[in-house]
This record gives structure tokens, sequence and C-alpha cells, in this order.
């Protein structure tokens, strides 16, 4: 059974078109001009338990709204989803506890609070043990190089820092299915190489089933022997 399975998935935007200048706004009171927008598609794939697949595609070409979809964050327009036998729209408790969505250009992390404290927060929703949560902690903040910035509040560490630890948040509750788009954003050239290896370990070892978004070729090339890219909405390539 595919750990992800999409099946004509479509999502379209509906945008008020605003006429130009005062006399516009004052037209826009009493009669709206809109226009429709199509994110996504038709889209359909699958993908098996464990794989790591690159969804690839320029801006705008839909990656961040399917993953959003899949995630459970939008309700698509038309067309099915099961991401480990749950319909994510319906936000099924059993499914948000076995999934996580990594948003380069989002925070999950509390601003004013060390980074720890977040951690300890987000273990308290998913109620993890003590001793697991010093465990993975103990074990993701040393492969990322970012053991003694734990205490350190999070609007007082770098993007890479903060970025390093959103990613230890995602992964606290062991997932089954990861979506991460574009998780190394804001790294340099070292960290982008050691948040990798992070990301090739875990998925090696858990088996976690992995969808990733990056504009970075050599994250794909380093991680994915399968990426689907999606352009205007439509998947073109899936092998």
């Amino acid at each position: 059974m595919p750990a992800i399975e999409v099946s004509n998935l479509t999502k379209a935007f509906r945008t008020y078109k605003k006429q130009p200048g005062f006399s516009g706004a004052v037209k826009g009171l009493f009669r709206r001009q809109y226009e429709q927008t199509i994110a996504v598609n038709n889209v359909s794939f699958k993908i098996e338990p464990g794989e790591l697949v690159g969804f690839l595609g320029p801006n705008g070409a839909g990656k961040t709204t399917t993953l959003k979809m899949l995630a459970g964050l939008l309700y698509p327009t038309s067309g099915a989803a099961k991401v480990l036998g749950y319909t994510p729209w319906e936000r099924a408790d059993g499914y948000r506890r076995q999934f996580a969505l990594l948003l380069g250009q989002k925070n999950q992390l509390w601003w004013d609070l060390p980074a720890r404290e977040s951690l300890e927060l987000n273990a308290k929703i998913y109620g993890i043990p003590a001793n697991r949560f010093e465990r993975t902690v103990a074990e993701m903040s040393e492969m990322l190089t970012v053991r003694d910035k734990l205490n350190v509040n999070v609007r007082e560490l770098s993007l890479g820092e903060r970025m390093k630890m959103e990613l230890i948040a995602s992964l606290l509750h062991e997932p089954k299915v990861l979506f991460l788009d574009e998780p190394t954003i804001f790294f340099d050239v070292i960290s982008q190489k050691t948040v990798r290896e992070f990301i090739r370990r875990h998925n090696a070892e858990r088996k976690t089933t992995i969808l990733l978004t990056s504009h970075y070729m050599a994250d794909i090339q380093a991680l994915c022997e399968r990426v689907i890219i999606i352009d205007h909405g439509k998947i073109f390539f899936d092998g």
C-alpha cells in the first residue's frame, strides 16, 4: 500500500481583480471582477513507504500548494489523496500524529523562548516520554551541530541554526511521513551538506517517507533517486 497516493488533485484559487485608480476601487464596492488561478491541475502520483522523492518545479509551479493539501492545510477543489490511509484535509488526530511539514519560510518555534523549551512544549503536545525526548534531542542536535544552542532564545539564533531547530521540532515525534519545503534555503554550503547527510541518514534508519522540494540541485542529486517535476500545476515527469 502506498504511503502517499494522489489522484487527479486540483486546487483553484479565486482572486479579486481590482480596477486601477480610485474609480476602480469605487466600482469594486458594487461589482467585483474575479479571476481563477489553477495552482494544481489534475496531479496524480504514488509514493511507497520509505521513499525519498524530490518534488521539483519553478516558483509558482504548485509544489507548496500540493504539500499543503497533503498536510491538510488546504482543501482541494477536486480530486482525492490518501496519506497513510487518511484523507489529509479531514485532519484526523491519528493522521496529525504521523506526519510533519517543514516550510522553509515559516516558524513553528516560540520566538522568545529558548529552543529547548519550544521542543519540550512540542513533546508535551505529542505525549512523548521524557527519556525518549532527551535521547532524541541529544542525538539530533549533535548530528546537526546545534547542541550548544539549545538554551539560546530562538530570536537570537542565526537563520541556519533556527532552521536546524525547526527540523528537530518536525522530527521529534518520529513521523512516518515528512514534507520538506525548501529545507536548506537559508543554509551556507557547509550547513547544507550537514543537513543533507542528516536527512539521508534519518531516511535510511527510520524508513521515513519524505517528499522534498528544493531549488538546490545538489540537494536532489545527493538525496533523491526519483524526482517528480511539476510546472503550471501539471506533472510532466516522474521517474
